[in-house]
């Protein structure tokens, strides 16, 4: 391959011509480095052949210039000296990178020099290069990179190239002087402060769900971090001299490299199919990146997670070594401590603490007590400290220490158990572990979960990263960081009588994934396996397996289903048994879904998850006191039906309210919170029957408003209904539609403040719903084109997120009176409508909608019956409703994703 790139055809073509060679030549290596990139080549093998025939090239071009100018003037000065910097100078260069050149001169620019350089300069640009350039002295060189960092780090990595190669070793002499004294240590402090805004910069993660290759916490720019800093500290030239001086280990070296390659060989793919320089690592790319380097999927994971998870795995040991070498080069703790305490106060033998740091002083107290190795994270924990790099390295290696017997010796698993059990930083300790590779060899189960990644805009973080998150929410709580946000769950976590049971229910909780079926079912055999060897209790054991495989049922039915519905809620109580799995239940569903992502958790979801504990805690009280009794519903709506009329005495005529009050369905007062029914009755009071009213209240606590609507009940009602909000941007989160025995409708429906109260709120915004409605409902008005034209600029967000499938489920057990049908599917403007509107005319009557959105995925839940108002049960006629909303919203979806024109 290289023979062929770097041959003496180039000369041949640029004498010939000139013009167009070298572009000709800058294609040619490209499609031949393109196959054999996509045959398997290295992702060094690539770099290195990229970067020889860039230097062929130039070298040829310089040449060639050289002998055009001396021709022409033979007599004057030629000395001059090419030179390659940054990524072109480490001979670095991936197919889309930056080219990068010095023309280096003696005193002052020469005719020659601008010259040689205004034709290779416009050589590269007219071949399509990204070139930056300098044309300067040694002089004038070392200068600037004294005043400006940046320029002194191009040029720290300076290759030659071509030209006078004496000029190359007096400017490298002179660049080497200038790191004497205290100039290294400047140098070294600067770019170790660039590393550290870099890294916030771009995430502070090495687990973003987008990463930058390059840029990036474990990216290529830390390897290039290490070698800057490795080279004026200890006059390294490679990574491999770093193993010579004993700074790493072959190990670390060769998984430093190994994660370099990686990189390198996912960049080559990404500037290969971009045919730009492109570093982010997108949703759209992964998944063409993990096809083209062959990564495939099974019933277990996706491929494009296949691939992620390699990526987060060498990432994350490029960040380990990088952060180990920089800490050996400018890290000294020795200076920092009182003669004498050298090592710290020593906290029992072995192990000492010095300002917030816990250091390992004696090696070998890790073989010859190795079941105290846990203890040394008890030290972590009660001491509030850190674990210094060089024991946190020294751990890392005694890793295989943590085998099938210790993990089944009971002191390890003791002093495991004593960690969750701590007053405070549970999750600092986990963190500890996690990264020392302790808690992966102790909890192999969890270890299957390490950089896991999940596909999906909803979930940011790994699976292991996620759960270690959800314990740190926890532990928020129990602190009372959320004492006046959150005050139920602050006391409810205050009251945990079993920490450990609760925190490994939520370190747990995902354990499933990544074996392919049902995670929380997989997840709890794990978890009482991990039970027993932890030598918990059987009473213990059991609500451990019974939170991790009911993780999501809190959530579940708080979302979509109908708890304003007592059956619904008799029904969870007796599933969930008991009130201490009621508290643990809820308090790690918070914990889940807040570490999810921001924003994931808002107000909206804390109240339905808060309503759906309080009244189950209630249920459960009276079914342990034995006082429970199932409602006698006639009798209730005739209380309920009272106390309105008590209430709305002297507000609505007599013989009105009683017709409003006896026309509405008993449903309608079984379901519906009293405070709010007052409001939908003046309202219907005000209606005449023609055309729509509609009323709105704001609820900014729980970030939602309330619009009931009172109109004459027709065919598609809430689907045109539905049609309108989303022709003005406003997302339903909930609806409940209500049928009066006169054909009069009251639909509620729920509004997402999404995060822009300001914007809900605003009363011009509710005149126009209320406008475009009577338009709607009183003209003949193509909804569907309504919704189309006024969404079509939000039709997509402006990022492109992985394409969510389209499922459906339909249930006639969960509920008397309904068929249930769940629809997941891509988030789009007006997906709502098309449902609503498919369902309509497939003769399918909604009666209550829960909506909810996760980032790219809506979960919309309907209770539905037949236009006789009886459930769904035909199989063949489900089979039909299924198809043709299925195809519709697949159909729609691709409408929408194709490109424009």
């Amino acid at each position: 391959m290289e023979e062929d790139l770097t041959g003496r055809w180039l000369s041949e073509l640029l004498a010939s011509d000139p013009t167009s060679a070298p572009k000709f030549y800058i294609d040619r290596t490209r499609e031949a480095l393109f196959k054999a990139h996509r045959g398997g080549a290295g992702g060094g093998e690539i770099v290195s052949a990229y970067t020889k025939a860039m230097d062929h090239l130039i070298r040829s071009l310089f040449e060639a210039a050289s002998r055009d100018y001396i021709d022409r003037f033979p007599t004057l000065s030629h000395r001059c000296a090419l030179l390659a910097q940054g990524g072109y100078g480490r001979a670095e260069l991936n197919p889309q990178s930056d080219i990068d050149l010095l023309f280096l001169h003696v005193w002052k620019v020469t005719p020659f020099v601008e010259f040689v350089a205004e034709k290779i300069l416009y050589a590269l640009w007219d071949s399509g290069l990204q070139v930056g350039h300098a044309i300067r002295s040694i002089a004038e060189s070392v200068r600037l990179g004294n005043k400006d960092m940046k320029v002194k780090t191009s040029m720290i990595d300076a290759r030659f190239i071509a030209g006078e190669k004496p000029l190359f070793m007096n400017f490298t002499k002179a660049f080497d002087d200038s790191f004497a004294g205290a100039a290294s240590d400047r140098f070294a402090r600067s770019k170790m402060e660039e590393y550290r805004s870099r890294h916030e910069r771009y995430g502070a993660s090495v687990y973003l769900s987008e990463p930058e290759i390059k840029e990036g916490e474990g990216g290529l720019r830390d390897i290039h971090t290490l070698l800057w800093i490795a080279k004026v500290r200890w006059k390294v030239l490679h990574l491999r001299d770093l193993s010579d001086r004993r700074v790493l280990t072959v190990k670390d070296l060769n998984a430093l490299k190994g994660g370099r390659d990686f990189l390198w060989r996912v960049r080559n793919e990404v500037h290969f199919t971009s045919s730009n320089h492109q570093d982010q690592l997108t949703f759209e790319q992964q998944e063409k990146v993990a096809g083209h380097l062959g990564f495939e999927g099974d019933d277990k994971i996706k491929g494009v997670e296949a691939f992620m998870r390699a990526y987060y795995l060498h990432a994350a040991q490029i960040s380990r070594v990088t952060s180990l070498v920089l800490h050996r080069a400018m890290e000294n703790p020795e200076l920092d401590r009182p003669k004498g305490q050298r090592n710290g106060k020593e906290i029992r033998p072995g192990v000492s603490f010095f300002r917030g740091i816990l250091t390992i002083t004696r090696p070998e107290l890790l073989t010859s007590d190795r079941e105290g190795l846990m203890s040394i994270f008890l030290d972590v924990q009660r001491h509030q400290a850190e674990i210094d790099q060089e024991s946190r390295e020294l751990l890392r290696d005694h890793v295989s220490l943590v085998d099938e017997g210790f993990r089944n010796s009971e002191a390890p698993n003791a002093t495991f158990l004593e960690i969750l059990r701590g007053e405070n930083r549970v999750f600092e300790t986990l963190v500890e572990m996690h990264r020392c590779g302790v808690l992966d060899a102790f909890l192999p189960e969890f270890g299957r979960v390490l950089c896991m990644a999940q596909h999906d805009l909803y979930h940011i973080y790994t699976v292991d990263q996620h759960s270690l998150k959800a314990v740190w929410e926890f532990e928020r709580l129990r602190s009372g960081e959320f004492r006046e946000e959150l005050p139920l769950l602050t006391q409810l976590a205050r009251e945990v009588d079993k920490l450990d049971v609760q925190f490994l229910s939520i370190l747990f909780h995902d354990i499933g994934k990544g074996f392919g079926g049902n995670h929380s079912e997989i997840g709890s055999r794990m978890a009482d396996e991990i039970g027993r060897r932890l030598r918990l209790n059987v009473d213990d054991r059991e609500q451990l397996v019974f939170l991790v495989l009911q993780h999501l049922i809190h959530s579940n039915t708080a979302f979509r289903r109908d708890i304003d519905d007592d059956e619904e809620i008799v029904k969870f109580a007796r599933l969930v048994g008991s009130l201490s799995n009621l508290k643990m239940l809820y308090l790690l569903t918070a914990s889940d879904i807040r570490a999810v992502a921001p924003g994931v958790w808002n107000n909206w979801k804390g109240s339905l998850l808060e309503d759906l504990y309080v009244r189950t805690a209630r249920v459960l009280e009276e079914l342990e006191k034995g006082e429970f009794q199932k409602a006698d519903n006639r009798s209730k709506v005739q209380r309920i039906q009272n106390r309105l009329k008590r209430m709305l005495h002297g507000q609505i005529p007599g013989e009105k309210l009683h017709s409003l009050l006896h026309g509405m369905p008993d449903r309608y007062f079984l379901t519906t919170p009293e405070g709010e029914m007052s409001f939908h009755f003046k309202l219907m009071e005000q209606y005449t029957g023609q055309g729509v009213i509609s009323s709105v209240r704001h609820f900014p606590e729980r970030e939602f408003s309330e619009m009931a609507v009172c109109a004459k009940d027709r065919p598609g009602f809430f689907a045109r209904v539905s049609g309108v909000f989303a022709s003005l941007g406003l997302d339903i989160l909930g609806a409940r539609i209500n049928t009066r025995e006169d054909g009069v409708i009251l639909d509620v429906f729920r509004i997402s403040h999404l995060g822009r109260p300001e914007v809900v709120m605003e009363d011009g915004k509710w005149a126009r719903v209320q406008s475009t409605l009577q338009w709607v409902m009183n003209e003949d008005v193509n909804i569907g084109r309504l919704v189309k034209e006024s969404g079509r600029r939000l039709l997509f967000k402006s990022r492109r997120a992985p394409r969510v499938p389209t499922v459906f489920h339909f249930d006639n057990h969960a509920s008397e009176d309904f068929s249930i049908m769940e629809v997941y599917t891509q988030d789009r403007v007006g997906v709502l409508f098309s449902i609503a509107q498919a369902l309509f005319e497939l003769g399918v009557v909604i009666h209550l909608a829960k909506i909810s959105t996760n980032v790219d995925q809506v979960a919309d839940v309907f209770y539905v019956t037949d236009e006789q108002g009886k459930k769904i049960e035909n199989k063949d006629r489900l089979e039909m409703i299924h198809q043709a909303l299925h195809g519709g919203l697949v159909k729609e979806y691709e409408r929408i994703a194709q490109p424009a024109g």
